[in-house]
């Protein structure tokens, strides 16, 4: 709707001024008295036109005035700010055209094709995915989901981190309960200082060991301790890696692409893009190490690549992968990573620029750390110490993904979420999931009732008389859900996908309040299928709120 005033504004700027390609916003003012539209494009181009404001507004205002069909009425307020109530007849086509296009009312060929890559999770594969993991899912499927429907195309990416120290320490972990479940004294000796200071004491290390030693019996004895150490990680990581697919699936969440960092060191690319580097005079050696020159990007210092002992550095991994994004040609990426990597961010931007790139090809959605409460107490974790709550065991809890999705998504990504499972796992209206999910389900449970009691179908509504619906509140209803498609289209821009939760919990509030005040199936059949459309748009809209979020949209609670 915004779009639509919005192309209005710009027609009569090129017919009162020729004016064109002005950049300027149309907004819903917090005050109703104020319209349901405003815009501050007078003050935009008074100084262009050398005119004051006010007049421009007045200019403006007149030509608006005569659309009637779209205003009802258009006022200029204080030193130039154009108010714009909306005319019922506006309202009710939109009413009509989301009945007809149902959830196509709300697209828009945003992306035109264009690909984009959104990667998320991409949590090391040395343990279970926790509720910071989910967090990042969630929000990064929303973000896919929502540039998907804006006409993106969107490739969800998950990197494997299959390389480097953590993997050789899961190795390490694994073999070390292995030893011990064997009582082989020598072997835990061998590894008991890395274990103990940097290993990873969860009970799944044990159970893997246990796994080993089923299918393997002592075999690893035998073999020499690197050799051993390798084959305990390589199988750890496979056995973990599976369990993070299976939990992904479960929790609702997709990956076009599985990206393994073993394999840039494999094909030898890691070389190669330091190669690259080298060429344009990006690389120089100083104290036996290899740096390469991010401060010339913007960065606030020179960071190492290749170490004294010639092995490379996580940066260098990271630069090879993000080179290998590059030259994938996606119009845009997004990484969502956890808040611990912000100090990464300006390195990052400064290898994109020096590929070649412009600075923001690269968007980084960070993520901030879940405290998870049961009873009123929180539950302290720690993946290293081994005391956490994995996604699965959250999962079977809530038995299914739809109260932790949206419930992950109800505060801003960077700043701290408290996750309560007691309040997750309600069912009544404290909780907003079901409190959403409820109003989508009585809406069907309407529509059963409209059939059987009064042979009213969805196919009857169609030829509804949309001037029944002319109270304040139906309006306002209209009005809402006219105005979701702008919202979601600034969101798909922003990517606060925060905020699409409580835009889902609004509609339902005020759907929950139009049902308990006024009869939807009356003794009047036209006003009883002007109220069953208007319903309808809001179990549309509702519906495609929880699908964007991931979260089903129940016919039964």
């Amino acid at each position: 709707m915004k779009i639509l005033i919005k192309e209005n504004i710009q027609k009569a700027l090129k017919k009162l001024y020729n004016i064109e390609n002005i950049e300027f916003k149309v907004e819903e003012p917090k005050n109703k008295d104020f319209g349901d539209i405003s815009t501050n494009i007078a003050f935009l181009i008074a100084k262009t036109l050398r005119r004051p404001p006010r007049v421009i507004a007045e200019d403006l205002a007149q030509y608006l005035k005569s659309q009637e069909e779209i205003y009802k009425k258009v006022e200029v307020a204080g030193p130039g700010f154009i108010n714009m109530f909306l005319a019922e007849k506006f309202l009710h086509s939109q009413l009509k055209e989301i009945l007809e296009k149902g959830e196509d009312y709300y697209k828009e060929d945003l992306g035109k094709g264009r690909k984009i890559q959104v990667e998320y999770i991409s949590a090391n594969p040395t343990g279970p995915l926790h509720l910071g993991h989910a967090r990042g899912g969630a929000v990064g499927d929303t973000i896919a989901n929502l540039l998907e429907f804006f006409g993106w195309n969107v490739v969800r990416e998950y990197y494997i981190n299959d390389a480097g120290n953590q993997i050789y320490l899961l190795g390490v972990s694994i073999l070390y309960r292995y030893a011990e479940k064997l009582g082989k004294e020598e072997i835990q000796k061998a590894l008991e200082k890395e274990f103990e200071e940097n290993g990873y004491k969860g009970e799944y290390i044990k159970e893997i060991a246990e796994e080993i030693i089923e299918l393997y019996g002592e075999q690893l004895v035998q073999i020499p301790l690197k050799e051993a150490i390798e084959f305990a990680s390589e199988y750890g990581l496979n056995k973990l890696l599976n369990e993070i697919r299976e939990d992904i699936r479960n929790f609702g969440v997709k990956f076009n692409v599985w990206f393994s960092e073993k394999s840039l060191y494999k094909t030898k690319f890691v070389e190669k893009t330091l190669s690259y580097l080298r060429k344009k005079g990006l690389l120089y050696e100083k104290e036996g190490a290899i740096w390469f020159k991010s401060s010339l990007f913007g960065d606030d210092k020179d960071r190492v690549v290749i170490k004294k002992d010639g092995s490379y550095t996580y940066f260098a991994g990271d630069i090879a992968y993000h080179y290998n994004k590059y030259l994938r040609n996606f119009y845009k990426v997004i990484n969502v990573w956890g808040a611990d990597h912000h100090g990464y961010i300006p390195r990052i931007k400064a290898v994109i620029k020096a590929f070649g790139g412009k600075e923001d090809w690269l968007e980084v959605v960070l993520i901030q750390m879940v405290k998870l409460y049961r009873e009123g107490k929180e539950i302290k974790m720690s993946k290293r110490k081994g005391k956490f709550i994995t996604l699965r065991e959250i999962l079977e809890e809530l038995k299914g993904k739809d109260p932790l999705r949206f419930m992950l998504l109800t505060k801003a990504s960077n700043t701290q979420l408290d996750f309560d499972i007691e309040l997750a796992k309600k069912q009544s209206n404290e909780n907003p999931v079901y409190y959403v999910q409820y109003a989508h389900a009585r809406i069907c449970g309407i529509f059963r009732n409209a059939k059987e009691s009064l042979g009213i179908s969805s196919i009857d509504i169609k030829d509804f008389n949309p001037s029944l619906l002319s109270s304040e509140e139906e309006l306002s209803l209209i009005k809402k859900i006219s105005l979701l498609k702008d919202e979601l289209i600034d969101i798909s821009e922003s990517l606060n996908v925060h905020l699409l939760p409580w835009m889902a919990v609004g509609l339902a509030k005020d759907f929950h309040h139009y049902y308990n005040h006024n009869r939807i199936l009356t003794e009047d059949r036209e006003l009883t299928k002007a109220r069953l459309a208007l319903i309808r748009a809001i179990q549309i809209a509702l519906r495609l709120l929880l699908r964007i979020m991931g979260v089903s949209a129940p016919e039964r609670m």
